[in-house]
């Protein structure tokens, strides 16, 4: 038994979503980030029960992400440029891979799931004389590809479950 640290559960993001998948690492310049599964849940008491029986119908994954501005790093420049476009629709949406770097599904080769996404900007800016930040959301849309993925390089190549 061993417990996994934070940087082992990675999101990678594609900052070139029109075009092949330029795999880009969130994380730089943030100290929080955990993912909000919002699960729907449907609660009914049957006649043979005194109490409820509660059915999950289906989740709502997101990633509420505050980073601080950091002029160069890839994905700050990403998710500053929907800011700056005021992205919606099909311009805020993009691909991201999930990760769970410490989990081998066998040698250098871990657990991963592929999602369509699409992200929001939640704010901008902060505190005189501190770098400021920009708070955003990852949506994790639709149902997930389950694969694998293999990180050289620190880029990622995701192979979904039953390819060969």
């Amino acid at each position: 038994m061993r417990y996994v640290k934070r940087k082992e559960i990675m999101l990678f993001i594609d900052t070139t979503p029109n075009s092949s998948p330029t795999w880009k690492l969130v994380g730089n310049g943030m100290t929080t980030g955990a993912y909000t599964y919002d699960a729907s849940e449907e609660s009914e008491t049957y006649i043979i029960h005194d109490s409820a029986t509660t059915l999950v119908e289906q989740y709502n994954v997101s990633l509420d992400g505050e980073m601080k501005c950091i002029f160069g790093d890839d994905v700050y420049d990403y998710i500053n440029g929907l800011r700056r476009n005021l992205a919606t629709g099909t311009d805020a949406e993009q691909h991201c891979l999930l990760i769970d770097k410490y989990d081998e599904a066998s040698t250098d080769n871990f657990v991963a799931q592929k999602f369509d996404s699409s992200i929001s900007i939640s704010s901008y800016g902060g505190d005189g004389g501190v770098t400021p930040t920009i708070g955003f959301k990852i949506n994790l849309n639709g149902t997930p590809t389950d694969g694998t993925a293999t990180i050289t390089g620190g880029v990622p190549t995701f192979t979904p479950n039953g390819s060969v």
